[in-house]
């Protein structure tokens, strides 16, 4: 029998298929929204689940096209993560914790967890958002501005000039930039897509930059930072801060919501 994860995010859905609740390492598969029926009918071709929680951000049409999935091919009905004001050892401020993200919440339920300190998480993706949890637990707060794809995307939608971008085109920019030698500068850009790509990177590793500057003089210097989602190994090359770097900190926050959900059912 397995447990499946998933956490349906803005741009992609991520899945994993854990055996064991208490295993250390979690692998995980990514699927786009064009035809995820049967992508997803496809990934548990050869799986036995007997319990299944979701983390979605998306809508609620990709929650409905997973639980179609689930109790089709075993009949039982898909966990969604909802926000609470204190669970997980974890309270948070916000008025209604229905309004903040499950993903934030995920994130910060295994980011207490594992640090127990006071701790700043960082999920780059779609959205950036920046979250801190006191030492006893508190959800302080956070902010949330645009990713990298995203301030990429709207530029040059907005800017009917300005190109359109691909993930090749990013992936040749982060080679060009790795393989700069002394005639060149790694700062300045000598075409129009390689300026889009390195000003919004340095414009989104500034701000977090700043922004954990401003909390570490707020709430002290030892505050454990943490970054997750798709783009934190560029975000990190350009800031001075040190992060704990965290590839599935949603999925370990839903695994531990499974450990004590599952757990409590098979009592």
């Amino acid at each position: 029998m397995s447990y499946i994860l998933i956490d349906a995010g803005n741009s992609c859905l991520k899945l994993a298929i854990v055996k064991n609740l208490d295993d250390s390492d979690i692998y995980y598969s990514v699927l786009d929204y064009n035809n995820l029926y049967d992508d997803l009918v496809e990934e548990f071709s050869d799986t036995v689940a007997s319990g299944v929680i979701v983390c979605n951000v998306n809508n609620p049409v990709i929650f409905h096209i997973i639980s179609d999935v689930t109790y089709s091919l075993w009949r039982i009905e898909p966990h969604q993560l909802i926000v609470q004001q204190n669970k997980y050892g974890l309270s948070t401020r916000y008025s209604n914790p229905r309004l903040l993200g499950s993903d934030r919440w995920a994130a910060l339920i295994a980011a207490r967890l594992e640090f127990n300190t006071t701790v700043c998480v960082i999920d780059c993706g779609t959205a950036v958002t920046i979250d801190l949890v006191s030492e006893d637990g508190m959800h302080l707060g956070g902010l949330i501005t645009p990713g990298l794809k995203t301030s990429r995307d709207s530029l040059g939608i907005k800017a009917s000039k300005l190109p359109l971008l691909d993930s090749c085109l990013q992936d040749s920019y982060i080679e060009k930039r790795s393989e700069n030698n002394n005639n060149k500068s790694s700062l300045l850009a000598i075409s129009t897509q390689d300026a889009i790509l390195g000003g919004t990177l340095y414009q989104l590793s500034a701000y977090i930059e700043r922004i954990v500057t401003e909390i570490k003089q707020e709430f002290g210097e030892d505050i454990v930072c943490v970054i997750t989602g798709g783009d934190p190994e560029q975000i990190q090359a350009l800031t001075l801060h040190h992060f704990h770097h965290r590839e599935t900190l949603v999925l370990e926050g839903l695994r531990i919501v499974a450990r004590d959900l599952f757990d409590k059912e098979n009592i």
